[in-house]
């Protein structure tokens, strides 16, 4: 049994274990595709680390990695136990899409959440637990990003931003790059723009 348990856990990444106080015990998540000719299609089984038994299984996942490297744990929503991401898609350009399950400690069971799944290149945010952070590219001059942060359970935009060049109407040359910040707060958009030579 211990030589099982410690395979599981070397095939697993050790950014896809989760666990926490109160989150009920150590899982770790295993890719398994529906066809192994098409690796991206399949299931996340969530296993117990001590026991190796599966306990949930997620169906019809896309995994753009098609292997465990495509699972991650991260907090995302502050409640001490870890969630899942699995990375859905990978543009060319660098945008990344993901699919996210919250861990729900009253049902013990990880849960899709569609609100978090539709921030690009989701992260926790660095400078406070209780938010996340996104971003995009529409070009290599042509940047946006977000950022949410939870209040009494929902999950609410408090900031976005984005830069993109501007082009003179008439001659087509480069006029300034503009750079919209928009806030919100108190149920009011407070939006900036300022455009500059300088990205």
């Amino acid at each position: 049994m211990k030589k099982a348990i410690l395979l599981l856990v070397c095939l697993v990444p050790l950014a896809a274990l989760a666990a926490g106080r109160g989150c009920g015990e150590q899982v770790a998540f295993r890719w398994v595709p529906k066809d192994a000719d098409a690796r991206s299609a399949g299931s996340v089984h969530v296993v117990d680390a001590r026991s190796s038994r599966t306990v949930q299984v997620l169906d019809g996942v896309t995994n753009y990695y098609g292997d465990d490297g495509g699972l991650f744990a991260q907090d995302l929503d502050n409640d001490g136990c870890r969630d899942l991401v699995v990375t859905s898609d990978v543009a060319p350009i660098g945008n990344t899409s993901s699919t996210v399950y919250l861990y729900d400690r009253v049902r013990g069971r990880f849960v899709f959440n569609e609100a978090l799944s539709a921030i690009g290149n989701i992260s926790v945010d660095g400078r406070d637990p209780g938010c996340v952070t996104g971003d995009w590219k529409g070009g290599a001059d042509d940047v946006g990003g977000e950022r949410y942060c939870w209040r009494k359970g929902r999950l609410v935009k408090t900031n976005e931003y984005s830069v993109r060049p501007l082009y003179d109407r008439d001659t087509g040359a480069f006029s300034c790059y503009e750079h919209v910040d928009t806030t919100y707060a108190g149920g009011r958009k407070r939006v900036r723009r300022n455009c500059t030579k300088r990205f």
